[in-house]
């Protein structure tokens, strides 16, 4: 018999562990689980909920082969609803990637493949699998303009539409979240936070009543992809945080290391620099034109790519039609 192993390895960041020890905390889950299945309503209880291993390796065994697979979820609690056991998971999504739906039909054929082997063989008989449903939280500042299943990239025959076995991809939004479902204040005030963050669009008064704590608004800047804001707000040294004035405070410190910057390479380099800034400001003002919204990563890659990138993206700004046009003319 061979034997085939198939090995995923992967380092977790410190923010994803932040974010991960955020919602493996029960009460945590369960009041985002209850918002995004029963719109608030209280069918799972804490105390049913039980940690599980996240670390998803089985595997399959064909004629004289054995397949080792492995899958790495975020988090996986086991509870009970109406007095039934089910398996709930949950990923966190920063941006929009069409595997979606396969990477969650991964999750969840691991898992049920898990329960089958752990059965002993005169058992798994009368084996009745214990239910697993793996919701997304999707917490990108782009619309989720992806297939949200797996037959929505199929292309299938008529005459057998209906007979095609699917596999959701349960992916929620975080900007379409109603928060009055959510009865925790530390998850309420997560999921309000990310989507005020959204929201503000550079206007520093609105988020003047924004108040967190420390662990609230670093997971806040973890989920809206602002990893130098994570670093500044763990520098923090008070509890309670102000994000007008935190976000304000990391603008002011960056343009203010730019200018110290300019001042050292001399006035020439600064108005070249200064040309610089407008010439990308035009391009991000043209591009939101364009396409009616322009995402944080992608004017981050603008800012950082080369005058002769940004002088083909001039030429061809009136082709491009989404994001990805871009970013295939910046490469």
């Amino acid at each position: 018999m061979s034997l085939l192993i198939q090995k995923q390895t992967k380092l977790i960041s410190k923010p994803d562990l932040i974010y991960k020890d955020f919602f493996k905390k029960v009460e945590n889950f369960m009041d985002l689980m209850n918002a995004l299945l029963f719109q608030g309503r209280a069918l799972i209880d804490e105390n049913s909920l039980v940690l599980c291993d996240a670390n998803a390796t089985t595997h399959f065994e064909f004629d004289d082969e054995v397949i080792g697979v492995g899958k790495q979820r975020d988090v996986l609690m086991k509870c009970t609803v109406n007095g039934v056991a089910i398996l709930l998971g949950l990923e966190n999504q920063s941006t929009v990637d069409y595997s979606m739906p396969f990477r969650v039909m991964d999750y969840d054929t691991i898992t049920y493949q898990q329960q089958f082997n752990l059965q002993d063989e005169d058992k798994r008989q009368s084996f009745h699998p214990i239910p697993v449903l793996t919701l997304v939280l999707y917490s990108g500042d782009k619309l989720w303009h992806q297939p949200y299943s797996l037959i929505e990239r199929m292309e299938i025959p008529e005459a057998l539409k209906g007979w095609v076995n699917n596999w959701n991809g349960n992916i929620y939004d975080i900007k379409n979240i109603r928060v009055e479902w959510l009865k925790n204040p530390k998850v309420k005030a997560v999921i309000e936070g990310v989507q005020r963050i959204y929201q503000w669009d550079r206007d520093k008064e609105s988020l003047n009543d924004l108040v967190l704590s420390k662990d609230e608004a670093i997971v806040v800047a973890i989920m809206t992809n602002s990893e130098e804001l994570v670093i500044r707000l763990e520098k923090e040294e008070s509890e309670e945080i102000k994000m007008c004035e935190v976000i304000d405070s990391y603008a002011r410190e960056r343009e203010l290391q730019g200018m110290k910057q300019g001042m050292k390479q001399g006035i020439k380099q600064g108005e070249l620099q200064g040309m610089m800034k407008e010439k990308i400001s035009l391009l991000v003002r043209q591009l939101k034109q364009k396409l009616g919204h322009v995402s944080k990563e992608l004017v981050m890659q603008i800012e950082v790519s080369p005058e002769d990138k940004l002088d083909q993206l001039t030429i061809k700004i009136f082709d491009v039609e989404d994001e990805e046009d871009v970013l295939e003319i910046l490469s």
